[in-house]
């Protein structure tokens, strides 16, 4: 119990520091890839490249287009004036709730989440390649075109009920996001031939990005992100040392305070001892002998059975049955024999 709370800290902290690790081997891994993932033009060479490959696919590439529906682009919900390939509507909460510390904190929840999207393409001028599975991309650059808070009117009775149970709702937040027609993308992933169309999707070694960015400026950003990591790994590390070094301490100090406390009790034992044998008469006939030893005088009397067999030394080496009868030791007690 001594190192019970420095335990628990040390938990969390391995468990953050693992997450960190992970974050950061992520990061690492990404920012590789990205380094060496060759980056094409949409053109018509772009068909056979990826042809002459052996398995008809690059596992990693980078390319540059426009934004392009296939068939007719969907519409805002909310901006009628606004069209895209990918509609998100999102509903959150707003509200305060009070923690464990007794102190009032503002929390957003996700309340509603819908999304629409309908196929379409990265072109440039007459050659296009069109990019599957967009929600599931690891990075995703969409606007956002409607954005909407109306504060929540409370009543007195909304006031008290809110005190008492610890959350009380500020309001609610609307908002949508699209990704445009027209928008210029960088798109990374996996492209591959499909029949006779060229399709970009998730790759397992890195994901699908979908972004407004450069390529180096998004290994720029994964750059700094893997330093970012490196940093809280060090603190966290540093933590785990810390309190790695705080329990080893106590145990140390307990380990020290137990041997110390073992070896008073042994010296007072054999000092005891010595006064018992000092104490005991010289002369003993057969019968006054422990059944044990045959030494020292009998000393104690077992229970339930009764027998007095054995001397004090003997007895704290028997614990369970009677030498006498074998019956069951239940108590002990000392015994004084004329």
């Amino acid at each position: 119990m001594d190192i019970l709370n420095e335990s628990v800290a040390l938990g969390v902290d391995l468990f953050i520091l693992g997450l960190c690790v992970r974050k950061y081997m992520y990061n690492k891994r990404v920012a590789e890839l990205l380094k060496t993932a060759p980056q094409y033009n949409i053109d018509g060479d772009l068909k056979s490249i990826v042809e002459r490959q052996q398995t008809k696919s690059i596992p990693y590439a980078v390319i540059r287009g426009t934004v392009t529906p296939i068939g007719v682009p969907l519409r805002s919900s909310l901006v009628p004036s606004v069209s895209g390939v990918l509609q998100i509507v999102k509903l959150h909460e707003h509200r305060i709730s009070r923690g464990f510390s007794g102190l009032w904190m503002e929390q957003r929840r996700l309340l509603h989440k819908s999304t629409n999207e309908m196929p379409f393409e990265l072109r440039s001028q007459q050659h296009g390649v069109e990019i599957v599975d967009v929600l599931s991309a690891a990075v995703l650059d969409v606007d956002v075109v409607y954005d909407s808070y109306e504060p929540s009117t409370l009543s007195a009775f909304d006031h008290i009920f809110g005190f008492f149970s610890g959350v009380r709702q500020k309001g609610l937040q609307t908002t949508e996001e699209v990704l445009r027609e027209g928008s210029f993308l960088t798109a990374i992933g996996k492209l591959e031939l499909d029949g006779n169309s060229l399709r970009m999707q998730p790759s397992p070694e890195g994901g699908l990005f979908l972004t407004t960015a450069t390529k180096s400026s998004l290994i720029k950003r994964f750059e700094d992100a893997k330093w970012t990591s490196i940093l809280k790994i060090a603190f966290c590390g540093a933590v785990s040392a810390f309190l790695i070094g705080l329990i080893a301490r106590k145990i140390y100090r307990k380990k020290k305070q137990q041997k110390e406390e073992a070896r008073i009790h042994n010296r007072l034992e054999t000092e005891r001892r010595e006064r018992r044998a000092r104490s005991r008469p010289l002369t003993l006939s057969e019968d006054q002998l422990c059944v044990v030893c045959l030494t020292n005088p009998k000393e104690i009397i077992l229970l339930p059975c009764g027998h007095v067999c054995l001397c004090e030394d003997c007895s704290s080496h028997i614990a369970t049955d009677c030498p006498v009868c074998r019956g069951k030791i239940v108590s002990r007690s000392a015994a004084f024999t004329a």
